[in-house]
């Protein structure tokens, strides 16, 4: 669950509940002090004195709703993921799938929806066809979601832009029964509410449609000895900046075939240029030694690459 830092921090299990608690605590102890050092400067500010006490009160009540709800809910641990997320339409392959993932200890509800491109003249839902669109998934499994095409007929050729919100909402367990004694030795029970927590995974969606695969140019290589980081970089350009290029690189070491470098190389629509760089690593620059970017458009690359580009370094 760590690509979602503020689910975590909703979430709150154990110490990090403690320490949102013993903040809110510290909030309150310190308002005093606030409210003096904001009378001081609204001199300053021009702000007066009612609207300083205004805010803290104000604040004060929201840092007291935060501990209420604490202490009478259990937060649920949703820890969800995806295989992927961007999937590519076009002649070579007319559908694609993806695996919702659900690590979390119950049953997940994902559903999809799609999110229409603002300036889009074309209604994503007219484009593609998903199943399922809804689906749940058992504790600790994983489940497909298949995307295809569906153009209409009048549809001008060019590459659509969809966008899939996946929305993941854990299979609410039943209330928290808990048994604890009071100050008089007597036994208590207690309910503590499950209040779930709904991430939402982005997908973006490439539909091509009647135009051949994008690709990019690579240029000469571009050595970096002063850089700490990369031993340098191949510049690569766009042919048709308005179209996306989804693609594989990789760097390799001629004489010996290291790979240097490699993995999916994402440039989004409108963008022209980049830079497929070579991480330094344990690797020094040797005069003379010539390194390769070998370059598939389409991930994960299949067959030969369809460019390829040397450099040696002087």
């Amino acid at each position: 669950m760590n690509v979602y830092s503020q689910v975590l921090m909703l979430q709150a299990p154990g110490k990090k509940r403690d320490f949102m608690v013993l903040s809110c605590l510290n909030h309150l102890q310190s308002a005093s002090v606030m409210l003096r050092f904001m009378k001081k400067s609204a001199a300053l500010t021009g702000m007066s004195v009612v609207m300083c006490k205004k805010i803290l009160f104000f604040r004060s009540l929201l840092v007291l709703a935060v501990l209420l709800l604490m202490s009478a809910a259990a937060w649920a641990d949703v820890s969800v993921a995806l295989s992927d997320n961007l999937i590519v339409i076009d002649s070579r392959d007319r559908s694609g799938m993806i695996e919702l993932v659900n690590l979390s200890a119950d049953p997940t509800e994902f559903t999809l929806q799609i999110q229409n491109v603002e300036g889009s003249e074309v209604d994503g839902e007219t484009l593609i066809r998903w199943a399922p669109r809804r689906s749940q998934v058992p504790a600790n499994r994983t489940a497909p979601f298949r995307v295809s095409a569906r153009p209409q007929k009048d549809l001008p050729p060019g590459e659509y832009l969809i966008r899939v919100g996946v929305s993941a909402r854990l299979m609410a367990p039943p209330p928290v029964v808990e048994t604890k004694k009071n100050q008089n030795g007597e036994i208590e029970q207690t309910i503590a509410v499950v209040v779930p927590i709904v991430p939402v995974l982005p997908v973006t969606v490439y539909y091509r449609h009647q135009i051949d695969t994008p690709m990019i140019d690579a240029q000469a290589l571009v050595a970096t000895p002063d850089d700490e980081k990369y031993l340098g970089y191949f510049p690569v350009v766009k042919r048709t900046p308005q179209y996306s290029f989804v693609g594989t690189v990789q760097v390799v070491e001629q004489a010996t075939g290291k790979v240097i470098n490699q993995g999916r190389l994402h440039l989004k629509q409108g963008t022209e240029s980049s830079r497929v760089r070579m991480p330094r690593g344990e690797q020094a620059l040797v005069p003379g030694t010539t390194y390769c970017l070998n370059i598939w458009d389409r991930f994960p690359a299949k067959g030969q690459p369809v460019q390829q580009v040397c450099g040696a370094v002087d």
